[in-house]
């Protein structure tokens, strides 16, 4: 019976390295189930849910991973994936929205969105930022409570982000996935 574990490499970045992570994965017998791969700064990094049969170790999937650029320093994390448990019935997990925001780039603007988020109660579900020309972009994908009051969140998030020279806006996925459409 297969074995799923949560894999997170970081490395150099190179052209190939994809291919090279997710054939050494292949060659062990791993399937994939999300992943999720970036590039910041010049390094490769990506995060892995993968089934692999039972009798490969996670010692073995990390002497793999490693083998693949023998002596480039390669950061390799496994752990065994544990699956959320199930919400009980009527416990709605709410709606996916984003929030676009962008400002001059200064100290502690990620602290004080995701800080007012928190207080909130919303989840953030995925996250990216981008400094460009000394402006500070960010682009998050969160999770509301059911019932959240949408127009009140709006105009809360507006004026505490103002107070700190960044414009922002709350949008549902899915009018975001309509007009951001590539």
């Amino acid at each position: 019976m297969p074995h799923e574990f949560v894999i997170s490499i970081m490395a150099r970045d190179r052209v190939g390295i994809v291919a090279d992570v997710t054939g050494a994965l292949r060659e062990l017998g791993g399937n994939l189930a999300d992943l999720s791969q970036t590039v910041l700064g010049g390094y490769f990094t990506m995060i892995c849910i993968v089934a692999l049969p039972a009798t490969v170790t996670a010692a073995e999937v990390r002497r793999r991973l490693r083998a693949i650029q023998p002596g480039a320093p390669w950061e390799v994390g496994i752990r065994p994936y544990r699956p959320p448990r199930k919400r009980r019935p009527g416990g709605a997990p709410g709606s996916r929205y984003v929030i676009t925001a962008s400002g001059p780039d200064k100290t502690g603007l990620v602290a004080t969105l995701s800080g007012f988020l928190r207080e909130k109660g919303i989840n953030i579900e995925d996250l990216a930022t981008l400094v460009r020309d000394e402006v500070y972009w960010m682009v998050l994908t969160v999770r509301l409570p059911a019932g959240s009051d949408v127009g009140a969140l709006k105009r809360e998030l507006h004026a505490m982000m103002a107070g700190v020279g960044v414009r922002c806006e709350l949008m549902h996925q899915s009018i975001f996935d309509a007009t951001n459409e590539v």
